[in-house]
C-alpha cells in the first residue's frame, strides 16, 4: 500500500463479491474525481460492511496484519460475531475501512492488488 496515495477522503463507489472465486473488489474514487482505484482482495473469507449511505467517504484504510494487536483482535471479534467460524481457521490480514461519512468495512483476505488510473474528463 505504500506506493499508493492515502485513500483519505476518497469515495467508496462500489463493492462486488465473487463468492465462488473468494474475491472482493472495492472501487474508490478520489475526492477531486480525477482518479479511480480498484482494490482486489483475493482469498477473501469474510466481509462485514455497516452504514452504507448515499455518500460513503473513506477516512482511513488500514491493513491489520499484526495478529497480536488489540486492533486486529477487535476486528476478528466483529467478523466472528457476524460470521462465526471459531478459532480453528488460519489467520489472515484484515483491511479495515473507517469512514468520515457512511460505510465502514472489514475484509479478511490473503492478497491485495491495487490498481489506480485517471478518470477521463467527460
Amino acid at each position: 500500500m505504500q506506493q499508493y496515495p492515502s485513500f483519505h477522503d476518497w469515495f467508496l463507489v462500489g463493492i462486488a463479491v465473487e463468492a465462488e472465486m473468494k474475491t472482493i473488489v472495492v472501487v474508490l474514487r478520489s475526492d477531486n474525481k480525477a482518479d479511480q482505484a480498484q482494490l482486489v482482495f483475493q482469498g477473501a473469507s469474510r466481509c462485514l460492511a455497516n452504514g452504507f449511505a448515499a455518500q460513503n467517504i473513506v477516512y482511513q484504510l488500514k491493513i491489520l496484519d499484526d495478529f497480536n494487536s488489540a486492533e486486529y483482535k477487535s476486528a476478528v471479534s466483529a467478523l466472528e460475531e457476524a460470521h462465526p467460524w471459531g478459532s480453528d481457521w488460519p489467520r489472515k490480514k484484515i483491511a479495515s475501512f473507517s469512514s468520515s461519512v457512511g460505510a465502514e468495512m472489514l475484509i479478511e483476505y490473503l492478497t491485495l492488488t491495487v490498481t489506480q488510473e485517471p478518470l477521463s474528463a467527460a
